[in-house]
């Protein structure tokens, strides 16, 4: 089974189970989906690894009251990273550029990034949004999605 759930936010891979029990077809399909999932998997990282390096301050932003502003900014600075990428502006390039220490980044305990904050209360999550609902939903987006990006003709 893989580290996080089925949901309509997290498209996880066929595991080995759910392979088994397909037909031979929808198996090849599934496999097919699956390779094409880590690979989409990869470029991602990649391109946060790229936007961090480029913005260290996303690395210790924390915990934020206001999660709409913390995408809002973080929307802006994908903005800002791809105008620079157009540009083919690299900050090494920039005169006497100050670069981040990388060691006054880290917490307490070592990693990067601020020490936990915690909350009091309950998030905020549409009542809709059981664990069951998300469970279908996830199963549901993600067949949906091995038909686009799969289909049976293929």
């Amino acid at each position: 089974m893989s580290g996080y759930p089925s949901t309509p936010y997290t498209v996880r891979p066929f595991s080995e189970p759910e392979l088994a029990r397909a037909s031979e077809m929808d198996r090849r399909r599934m496999k097919r989906f699956n390779v094409r999932l880590s690979q989409i998997r990869i470029r991602v990282e990649h391109a946060f690894g790229q936007l961090k390096g480029r913005f260290p301050s996303l690395r210790c932003m924390g915990a934020h009251l206001d999660t709409k502003e913390v995408y809002e900014v973080i929307e802006a600075l994908i903005v800002l990273h791809n105008m620079c990428l157009y540009y083919r502006d690299e900050p090494e390039q920039i005169k006497d550029i100050l670069l981040v220490d990388r060691d006054l980044l880290r917490n307490s305990d070592g990693n990067e990034g601020f020490d936990a904050v915690y909350f009091e209360g309950e998030p905020s999550i549409p009542a809709h949004e059981t664990e069951e609902w998300l469970r279908v939903e996830g199963y549901r987006l993600r067949n949906e999605l091995l038909d686009i990006v799969c289909p049976v003709n293929t």
